[in-house]
């Protein structure tokens, strides 16, 4: 790669400061640096601007922020799929998983073209009235369908591949990928999913059926739930970012995206590794790294 576009969260107090210090690294490393424009107009990078609806884009782009960030990022692209590289300037993600410490090193295995490219399912989600399409958002981690403060239940019909499935009475749905096993759905009693499993996992939020349960699917499946009750407050929300209200008798797609997100990474800096310290398994000193 020769040409790099960085971002970040200016939410973030010490954005500047690492965006300031990666360009620089960047251009001493032979890098052509790109800055998207609200951020190079405080980093006076006028003349290296670059906005993701103009022009064919850097060959990968450095998000500087957390999960969330980019996620946000990756929906901001539209239709274009460049490579994104994320530096957590917070506490350690699942996306975002190179600390900020480790960019000197990021940089030498960028230079060296050892960084490692992870191709990660996305979901298509769609939510129609009357037949008629009324929002559509691809998905990272999970599509939910909640019903805000309201106590009352949520009733849903569901179908996969068009056959009919079963009937949920709960607090909602969630509908997650792999990436995003580990985020609402694990705190709703989900398993974990690899992230290279063929797979998206659909999990009722406190169903009040003991036997509606978590459920595993093929990424091939497509899935439909119609609402037969929609209390005030009822919404699909995608990612916790984007949320489209919902009504009675409103329709909800979902199914594989065409477009994945691609993730690179540090070569050592596996998702199993990221996972252990994120869920703190094997924390004690008497479990350190091992090898087999």
């Amino acid at each position: 790669m020769k040409t790099v576009g960085i971002t970040a969260n200016l939410a973030k107090e010490n954005a500047l400061d690492a965006a300031g210090d990666l360009c620089r690294r960047l251009r001493r490393a032979g890098f052509a640096v790109f800055v998207e424009e609200k951020l190079a107009g405080l980093l006076g990078e006028e003349k290296q601007r670059w906005t993701p609806s103009f022009g064919p884009g850097p060959e990968v782009l450095i998000v500087l922020g957390g999960d969330g960030t980019l996620i946000s990022t990756f929906r901001g692209l539209g239709g274009g799929n460049i490579p994104l590289l994320g530096v957590n300037l917070g506490g350690l993600g699942f996306l975002t998983g190179i600390p900020l410490e480790h960019v000197p090193e990021m940089v030498r295995e960028m230079k060296r073209g050892t960084l490692v490219r992870n191709s990660l399912a996305t979901l298509d989600c769609r939510c129609s009235r009357g037949g008629r399409e009324l929002f559509r958002s691809v998905a990272v981690n999970d599509a939910v369908i909640g019903k805000g403060g309201r106590a009352r239940v949520i009733r849903m019909e569901a179908f996969l591949d068009g056959e009919y499935l079963t009937s949920y009475l709960a607090d909602g749905l969630i509908v997650a990928t792999p990436t995003g096993s580990t985020a609402y759905s694990l705190s709703a009693g989900g398993p974990v999913l690899g992230p290279d499993v063929p797979a998206f996992l659909i999990n009722p939020i406190c169903p009040h059926t003991l036997t509606n349960r978590p459920l595993v699917v093929s990424h091939r499946s497509v899935f439909k739930t119609r609402l037969l009750t929609a209390p005030a407050g009822t919404s699909l929300t995608i990612d916790g970012q984007v949320e489209a209200v919902l009504e009675k008798g409103d329709l909800v797609e979902i199914r594989r995206h065409r477009r994945p997100l691609i993730l690179l990474t540090l070569a050592g800096n596996t998702y199993y590794r990221v996972l252990k310290k994120k869920l703190h398994w094997g924390g004690s000193s008497y479990y350190p790294e091992r090898e087999v």
